[in-house]
């Protein structure tokens, strides 16, 4: 750089001294002449301030020192409602064998093997995919450890037989909402579920000036007193029923906040390596499914929002004909109802009925009703692997689509959009979006990340507690009279709808779905219980199969405090 501005500084003394030069020999121009002496004066001036800049001004040489780092990064914890935990950092002690460090392959897996749950020559098969490092076992038990360590040094194999310590994940729920909390790696980078889907704010670069970075702690909406509870009555219903799968879940009625959620089969997340496809898939929001009667209660909230009469019975003799656009199909149901108003219709489950009402419906109306409840669109949960369902455009509907439409037929559903369009109900008319995230805070309790609950009016009041009324009949005399329980009002719909054959494309060789929808208590829901049970073995209808899950699970949340039984109250009166 100074070389160069040196250049410059001759080359422009050069260009000066020409012009004086030139202007010297015009001796008749005595005015030019003085000019150039003032000239000379001033840009002499000049030059010996730019050579003075120019040749003292010595470029510094410029030195980079690579900052510091946190050296550890630890990964935050991922907590329930109650600050209980979901998903940890501990250490984790893995066997390493260094071959080239082993005079006897056969001595060191004989001597390791009893605590690996791995016979010798399972041990010295891994070995041979190795020239050296050979990682022989993950997470070893640590109440193993120091005899393994003593066993490896009295066999002399401390040199090449390490016990190596690295930081892990464990799950202290094991399999309960294990398609929710998701796992991580073994680099210790989220996989699936929430550890994949906050990865970046549970484990993120190391900081500066620090010595170790820790990650955010991301707590749930989930409660794990409630998760247990309904993870037993899908326990009992698989040891009853041998089903297909099952999908349950329970929301906070007012704040949509997703309290328990189960997807079974299910898979243990300390052992995921272990686990299948189908057990990590969680049903609950990528699972799109015909939901059969417990539709009925917002096709009811449709027809009732456009003032339909629904108070003049509508006789129900098991089969009904209707004709849409000249040409007839029929509806059928599983008995012959007789005489049936709104409220029998919720109790007796009658496909007739709801049928005949909807048809009165205009189509267009109709369509953005379900949309408005969510069905056929994506609901951000804060959950992975989410799904729409299918709601198919009017467009492409048959003479018969409104109608079947109206008891859960033709459309799918996932379970997380039931349960949102059922608070739309427990709300007086407001839809409440569920969410699974309660907050995101840091190592000093700052807060990173916080949801708000997210609503809109659907349906007038009037109109939901109506339907809450009729739902309550049904717990009491009709359909899901099994779910009832002494001392608490329950508002639930029962249903039970044949799953398609996807070989065949048709409900023949198909199999059913039994399933209960509740809200609880009844008057002002607190609680939205929903379960779904595919292809149970011994009973078909979701009356028998899930409603008693369900009556079990609101004593359980009567004994936890969550509910108040009327019984509960006459005593302590």
């Amino acid at each position: 750089m100074l070389k160069k501005r040196s250049t410059y500084f001759i080359f422009f003394s050069i260009q000066i001294y020409i012009i004086i030069r030139t202007m010297s020999k015009n001796k008749e121009n005595k005015f030019s002449r003085v000019v150039l002496i003032i000239f000379l004066i001033l840009f002499s001036l000049i030059l010996v301030k730019a050579g003075f800049v120019i040749f003292s001004n010595k470029e510094k040489p410029i030195s980079y020192k690579d900052p510091e780092v946190a050296k550890t990064v630890i990964r935050g914890n991922i907590i329930d409602t109650n600050d209980n935990l979901l998903a940890v950092e501990i250490p984790v002690y893995n066997l390493v064998f260094l071959k080239k460090e082993i005079d006897s392959l056969t001595l060191a897996s004989q001597t390791v093997a009893p605590y690996l749950d791995m016979t010798p020559q399972e041990i010295m098969k891994k070995c041979e995919s190795s020239n050296n490092y050979t990682l022989i076992k993950r997470k070893l038990n640590t109440e193993d450890l120091e005899k393994l360590r003593k066993d490896i040094k009295d066999s002399n194999l401390t040199n090449g037989v390490i016990i190596e310590k690295v930081t892990g994940r464990t799950y202290p729920a094991s399999f309960h909402a294990s398609q929710i909390i998701g796992f991580t790696n073994t680099e210790n980078v989220g996989i699936e579920g929430i550890e994949y889907k906050y990865n970046d704010l549970l484990s993120p670069y190391p900081s500066l000036n620090e010595s170790t970075t820790f990650g955010a702690t991301v707590q749930l909406t989930l409660d794990l007193d409630i998760q247990y509870l309904m993870d037993v009555q899908v326990q009992n219903i698989i040891k009853n029923e041998d089903p297909d799968y099952i999908m349950a879940i329970i929301t906070n009625a007012k704040t949509g906040e997703i309290l328990a959620s189960s997807s079974s089969p299910w898979y243990d997340l300390n052992n995921y390596s272990v686990s299948t496809e189908e057990q990590r898939f969680n049903r609950i929001t990528g699972y799109n499914y015909e939901p059969g009667s417990v539709f009925k209660v917002f096709t009811l909230a449709s027809v009732m929002e456009k003032g339909i009469d629904t108070s003049t019975p509508f006789y129900c003799d098991g089969e009904e004909t209707f004709t849409v656009d000249g040409q007839k199909f029929v509806i059928s149901c599983h008995e012959a109802h007789k005489e049936v108003t709104a409220k029998e219709m919720i109790s007796k489950s009658c496909n007739g009925a709801i049928a005949s009402w909807v048809l009165q419906l205009d189509k267009t109306y109709f369509y953005d009703f379900l949309k408005s409840l969510g069905f056929g669109t994506y609901i951000d949960a804060g959950l992975t692997a989410q799904g729409k369902g299918v709601l198919n455009p009017i467009n492409s509907w048959s003479n018969r689509s409104q109608a079947t439409l109206a008891f859960g037929q033709e459309i799918a559903v996932n379970a997380l959009q039931v349960v949102a369009a059922a608070s739309a109900i427990a709300n007086d008319g407001m839809w409440v979006k569920p969410q699974i995230l309660k907050s995101i805070y840091d190592k000093n309790g700052n807060t990173l990340e916080l949801p708000t609950i997210e609503t809109k009016r659907v349906m007038s009041a009037e109109t939901a507690q109506k339907i809450r009324s009729y739902m309550l009949e049904a717990t009491q005399t009709g359909t899901a009279i099994l779910a009832n329980v002494p001392g608490v009002d329950i508002a639930s719909k029962t249903g039970t709808s044949e799953i398609i054959n996807t070989e065949t494309n048709s409900y023949v060789g198909g199999s059913t779905l039994a399933s209960t929808l509740a809200l609880v208590p009844a008057q002002d829901p607190k609680f939205i219980i929903y379960f779904a049970v595919a292809n149970p073995k011994n009973n078909v209808w979701g009356a028998n199969v899930a409603s008693p899950a369900i009556a079990s699970i609101v004593n359980g949340l009567i004994g936890q405090g969550k509910i108040q039984s009327n019984i509960q109250k006459s005593v302590e009166l």
